[in-house]
């Protein structure tokens, strides 16, 4: 059953950036933090044990797991192993260890609130624009997980995207078509700690046509399921070219579902080494005014293999080196691009043949119902060119022109196929009113060339006025 994510549920990801940005914060200036912290006291520590039980039991996906953490928690507790801990993020690492004894789940863990320092609290307080910029700068340096985006030699494609940022599908647009004409793809999610399960769906969305599902997230609170299913995209569709996966230790969560995904959908080839091994997505929830816990509330179930990669991590295909990952991913993808433009070719040459075959066919109609006719058959073989990726709308364009003098009538219907696949371009239809002016049709002409302009003024076209006076030229010539 398919159901929908509540109000409530609206937030929840694999790991959301802003708790990876918390755990840098606390790992690598633990020493700053320390010197900040005042002690934490036995009654704070037997609080907080309580809490994070209570907690767990409450909402944690397996509570049958739930038990026996909390359990093990207050067990540790009981031996004094936290009694060595007299500062905030030393207890936290403590706490962390401890609930993940039970199973492994990565996606627990225990950090401190990121509170800046008094004197800086105290001076970002004076001024409320210092608070925005500190966060508008931040934002802005995550660049929405993107870090690198290139061509490599034999055209091949590679992206280098550290985090499945929710609600960054422009984003994703703007860099896949950067590479939409690549003969071979790669993405490197070696850094990547995971993210939305939205956005894993979207670019996901970019390598498939038909809309199969991808995952299921099933969630314990409310007993409800998420289904995510391949979607339309706001861009070319990769549906064919050869994909590359370069994967690391670092490969987390939401960066190992779309892993997991191409891998049991053999759409993609992964190289380097097994991913991390955290299938649990949650939120996070205050312990108390000092601390949080990150919560795994639900389990992924893939649709082909009934299962998720939790504490196994998704295995590639091509195991190296962290070393040699990249070189490994080039080389195989640098060879599939030759094969793949290879085929392209062939595909090309066969469907310009049977559009040439299809236009052999074709004598001069006679009246409406040859036209009609004719018109079809030349659409549905301009129709395959396009849809092949191969031929854009400039490509029918030249080809139309190689009839112009033999069998103009031809080039009018080619012309007007390209206005029906490019439905918003208004150079089709300026140069397919273009034709029928001059092959004496002034009337379809105008048709033609107003929705050129009509088109060109909702698109804002910088070509706006050159197409008006074009028009009014047509309307005055009538």
């Amino acid at each position: 059953m398919k159901n929908k994510f509540p109000p409530s549920k609206s937030k929840i990801s694999y790991f959301n950036h802003r708790h990876i940005f918390l755990l840098i914060l606390f790992f690598v200036f633990t020493i700053n933090a320390s010197a900040q912290q005042k002690t934490i006291t036995e009654k704070f520590k037997k609080e907080t044990v309580l809490k994070i039980d209570s907690l767990l039991q409450v909402n944690y996906i397996f509570p049958d797991k739930a038990k026996l953490i909390g359990n093990h928690l207050k067990a540790a507790y009981k031996e004094g192993k936290f009694k060595k801990y007299d500062l905030l993020d030393s207890f936290a690492v403590a706490l962390t260890k401890e609930v993940r004894f039970i199973n492994n789940d990565k996606h627990l863990g225990i950090w401190p609130k990121f509170i800046p320092p008094v004197e800086e609290k105290k001076d970002l307080n004076k001024d409320s624009y210092e608070i925005y910029l500190h966060n508008y700068t931040d934002n802005r340096k995550l660049a929405n997980g993107f870090r690198e985006a290139k061509l490599i030699d034999s055209n091949v494609g590679y992206i280098k995207y550290n985090n499945f940022i929710h609600e960054t599908d422009q984003t994703i647009d703007s860099y896949m078509r950067l590479l939409e004409n690549a003969d071979a793809i790669i993405i490197d999610l070696r850094n990547n700690g995971g993210g939305s399960p939205k956005t894993v769906q979207y670019l996901c969305s970019y390598f498939f046509k038909d809309p199969i599902l991808l995952n299921t997230l099933y969630f314990r609170k409310d007993n409800f399921t998420e289904e995510f299913w391949v979607k339309e995209v706001n861009g070319k569709k990769l549906i064919d070219v050869p994909l590359f996966i370069i994967t690391s230790p670092k490969t987390f969560s939401g960066a190992e579902e779309f892993s997991y995904n191409m891998q049991t959908q053999k759409r993609a080839t992964l190289v380097g080494e097994t991913t991390g091994g955290g299938a649990n997505p949650g939120e996070p929830y205050e312990i108390n005014s000092r601390l949080e816990i990150f919560v795994p509330t639900g389990t992924g179930i893939n649709p082909i293999t009934k299962t998720n990669w939790e504490g196994i991590g998704v295995i590639p295909e091509y195991k190296t080196t962290p070393d040699m990952a990249y070189d490994k991913a080039v080389e195989l993808a640098q060879k599939t691009a030759f094969d793949y433009r290879n085929k392209k070719a062939v595909e090309s040459k066969n469907l310009y043949l049977e559009l040439q075959k299809t236009v052999d066919q074709q004598t001069k109609p006679l009246n409406e119902g040859d036209y009609a006719k004719m018109d079809q058959q030349i659409f549905n073989a301009v129709k395959k060119l396009t849809e092949s990726n191969l031929y854009k709308e400039d490509d029918i364009d030249a080809l139309a022109s190689q009839y112009t003098k033999t069998k103009p009538f031809i080039t009018e219907s080619i012309l007007k196929s390209n206005t029906e696949l490019y439905p918003k371009s208004p150079i089709a239809f300026l140069k397919y009113g273009d034709l029928l002016e001059q092959n004496g049709k002034k009337s379809n002409a105008i048709i033609a060339l107003k929705k050129s302009v009509e088109i060109a003024t909702e698109i804002k076209a910088p070509y706006l006025e050159g197409l008006t006076k074009r028009y009014e030229s047509v309307l005055k010539g009538k």
